[in-house]
């Protein structure tokens, strides 16, 4: 590139700013996806039962990934200039099929939420299909102008760069799928409340009904009239649960949601969002974990998204000697991901969960035996998650760091030589 053909400084700073605005969304959008790949998944399903069309889930797992993983390393190489023609042309093509399916999103509405960023940012689908205007107007301008600006990594080490983020990108949403999403984004995270935590145990109010009229009681003012019928508790300065769980017996279609999470302090769930496709495989370990939680004097709940029928059939089939009752499959597969996880809940708080398939044997028999507490079976999802993370942006300063080594060292070396 001669002096005269060379860009502006403008121009130059102009491209370096839709790169990374432009780059910073799809790598966001990809990370959200990776780490919770069973919600792309989910999401995917979704799209596919408003159109009747139906696809293996092995289809769709394979999709979700590579729809993901594209996203994220896309994204990525685009904040570090790597493929300057390549990478823009992929973004257009991407937003060639995103763009006229936001539309259709926003004018039909066939579901609330796009999915763009999964659990971790949701907005409307009016303000989906801005963003994917804006986000396209950004890539014909890359498409045109992205070669004029230098690249941060050499291209003869770019494949390197592309490795790194598809091991990195492959570790994640694996985790995710077999264990739980390293980052929990949904509304019962680990180290929530799952009950209503009341700052003041002596400020209780309670709230009856009679009729048109409805009134608040203190503990020594309750009305011993039939008349008035409990309502709920109330409280100043109480902190609400997450999200809501609803529990019914299967039988008789009553909600047990209180009885069953009124002592929360030791129980374990059996969360079974999906009972067609759970692995029978996994009731062994199941009943091994059930039998270490008793031992313990903790309790053990399972919870299907099945009528009486289908309960009846995974008590058969799983050997379970625990109360099963039902619950919605959609806030089963909000409260824990998986065909059949575990949730452990102590102190009325999320303490932890995981897939049944993740938990080790020698994992159980060790709480089993007392060796090992059951706080000690928590994935630590998040410290792996920043811990992999760190690696990865160290590697890749690493990789840009001795390349500007090299290249000066090759600019001092050439000068010396003319220089003789």
């Amino acid at each position: 590139m001669t002096l005269a053909t060379q860009p502006s400084r403008r121009l130059v700073i102009a491209i370096h700013v839709v790169r990374f605005i432009i780059g910073a969304l799809f790598v966001l959008s990809g990370v959200a996806k990776l780490i919770d790949l069973w919600g792309t998944v989910f999401k995917i399903e979704d799209y596919l039962a408003v159109w009747s069309v139906d696809v293996p889930r092995t289809i769709v797992l394979i999709g979700s990934l590579s729809l993901s993983m594209i996203e994220f390393a896309s994204g990525a190489l685009l904040l570090m200039g790597c493929y300057r023609r390549v990478i823009p042309w992929l973004l257009l093509w991407c937003m060639s099929m995103m763009l006229p399916l936001t539309l259709y999103i926003w004018i039909k509405n066939p579901v609330e939420d796009c999915g763009c960023f999964g659990d971790l940012w949701k907005i409307s689908n009016f303000a989906t299909f801005l963003k994917n205007i804006f986000i396209t107007a950004g890539v014909l301008f890359l498409v045109k102008f992205n070669r004029r600006a230098t690249c941060w990594m050499s291209p003869a080490i770019q494949w390197i760069v592309v490795l790194l983020l598809v091991a990195y990108g492959f570790v994640v949403s694996l985790w995710g799928y077999n264990v739980q999403p390293m980052i929990d984004f949904r509304p019962f995270a680990s180290g929530t409340a799952f009950l209503p935590v009341y700052d003041d145990e002596d400020d209780v109010r309670f709230l009856y009904t009679n009729g048109n009229e409805t009134r608040e009681f203190s503990a020594d003012e309750l009305p011993e009239d039939d008349r008035w019928t409990f309502v709920d508790r109330v409280q100043s300065g109480t902190t609400a649960p997450a999200a809501s769980l609803s529990i019914y017996d299967s039988e008789t279609g009553d909600d047990v949601t209180e009885d069953i999470l009124a002592e929360a302090d030791s129980l374990l769930l059996v969360v079974v969002p999906e009972p067609s496709r759970a692995n029978p495989a996994n009731t062994f370990a199941v009943n091994e974990l059930v039998s270490a939680v008793s031992s313990r004097g903790g309790r053990v709940v399972g919870l299907l998204a099945a009528g009486a029928e289908g309960i009846e059939r995974w008590r058969d089939n799983s050997m379970a000697d625990y109360p099963c009752y039902q619950a919605d499959d959609t806030e089963l597969k909000q409260l824990a991901r998986g065909l059949t996880s575990a949730v452990w809940i102590a102190s009325d708080t999320i303490r932890w969960k995981r897939t049944v398939s993740s938990l080790m044997p020698e994992d159980i028999a060790s709480v089993a035996s007392g060796a090992m507490s059951m706080e000690a079976l928590s994935p630590r999802g998040e410290h792996r998650f920043v811990m992999l993370t760190s690696v990865l942006v160290a590697m890749l300063a690493l990789i840009g760091l001795s390349q500007t080594v090299i290249i000066t060292i090759v600019k001092r070396s050439r000068a010396k030589k003319i220089a003789r």
